[in-house]
């Protein structure tokens, strides 16, 4: 990376969750001065449990504002004086509720406006980095019917967005292609100091780093998402995921290295979106190759017991194309193998250690 922009200020949202929490420590580690965005006092308090943001924090390096109410007029504006990059990871989740469009779809569009009109009022602010989806790509109803021989790119639009919507996730798939529409075309219609990359991410699992750093977490801590619906197919059906997944991993740690790397306008152009999967652009079949990685990294486990290989996850077969993004950023995607290596590796460690507090 070109080291000239190791001085510049970046402001991150969503620090607090699974990827933010691994871009703001990359980021910290590349030498970055950061300003992380939270909404709770106690989320600074988890966060100090890592040593190095602990330092950061000492070394005046990195700064964490706690801004409750994100819609507040001014209240993220207020946060931007000198910032050179914004990464906003911030976005509502998939979660049930009585209003999707009032609690998910809503928020997600008017967060990536707030962040992007708070942007155009600071002359410093040179890039906006930003946290989509690959399901934006298609639309809630092809899961029931998908094109799994056809090749899925960037150019690829969810038009299906409008509501009723049937269930949180429906309206978690509209919320993230309306927000991806509406980036581009602020940047379209307002012409603003800065350029914009798009991130699109695929089913994001791995390891949960923020987790290293907690004494009280468990296996079950790690069981949750993806994660869970993934590590199914290696341990028990009590995990197994009540709808099929598309069979298009990508390892966290690739996700928050692309945020960071994108910081850098020479390497990555602007005003661009990028695919993050790997494995493409036929991607994987869950069960198979779950239990193939099992048996081949950690046969010690499968024999004993400790990996039963008695879950399932359902593959929906989804073709992505992620050549543009490898040849931009200039890395390939780490392997399913790998990300299964170190996501099981860490499950075996925080079982281990539970094992060992029960016993106290």
């Amino acid at each position: 990376m070109a080291d000239k922009h190791i001085r510049e200020n970046l402001l991150i949202t969503g620090v607090s969750g699974y990827i933010g929490f691994q871009t703001l420590t990359l980021a910290l580690e590349r030498g970055y001065n950061v300003r992380a965005i939270v909404r709770k006092t106690l989320d600074i308090e988890n966060l100090k449990r890592s040593p190095l943001i602990a330092t950061s924090l000492q070394q005046e390096r990195l700064e964490i504002i706690v801004v409750p109410d994100f819609f507040k007029k001014n209240a993220f504006f207020e946060c931007l004086n000198g910032i050179n990059v914004i990464i906003h990871l911030a976005s509502p989740l998939a979660l049930e509720t009585d209003d999707y469009d009032a609690d998910i779809v809503k928020p997600a569009v008017s967060m990536v406006i707030t962040v992007l009109e708070a942007a155009s009022r600071i002359s410093s602010v040179r890039r906006v980095i930003l946290t989509s989806s690959c399901v934006t790509l298609i639309p809630f109803e092809w899961n029931m019917a998908p094109e799994s021989e056809r090749l899925y790119n960037v150019n690829d639009v969810n038009t299906s967005v409008e509501g009723p919507f049937l269930g949180a996730m429906q309206a978690y798939w509209a919320s993230k292609a309306l927000a991806r529409n509406a980036t581009k075309s602020f940047v379209q219609d307002k012409n603003p100091q800065f350029d914009f990359v798009s991130l699109l991410p695929s089913v994001v699992i791995g390891p949960d780093h923020r987790l290293d750093f907690d004494s009280s977490a468990t296996e079950d801590s790690l069981l949750q998402g993806a994660r869970a619906s993934v590590l199914a197919c290696a341990l028990t059906s009590a995990h197994n995921s009540s709808f099929p997944y598309v069979g298009t991993p990508v390892h966290v740690a690739d996700v928050a290295r692309a945020h960071v790397d994108a910081i850098d306008a020479e390497r990555v152009p602007g005003n661009s979106e990028f695919i993050l999967s790997s494995d493409t652009p036929d991607g994987v079949v869950w069960n198979r190759d779950v239990q193939e990685i099992c048996k081949k990294n950690f046969p010690g486990e499968v024999s004993s017991g400790l990996l039963p290989l008695e879950g399932s996850l359902t593959t929906v077969k989804w073709r992505l194309d992620a050549k543009e993004t490898e040849e931009a950023f200039g890395w390939q995607f780490m392997s399913f193998e790998h990300t299964m290596r170190d996501l099981i590796s860490q499950y075996l460690r925080l079982r281990e250690r539970s094992q060992k507090l029960s016993v106290i």
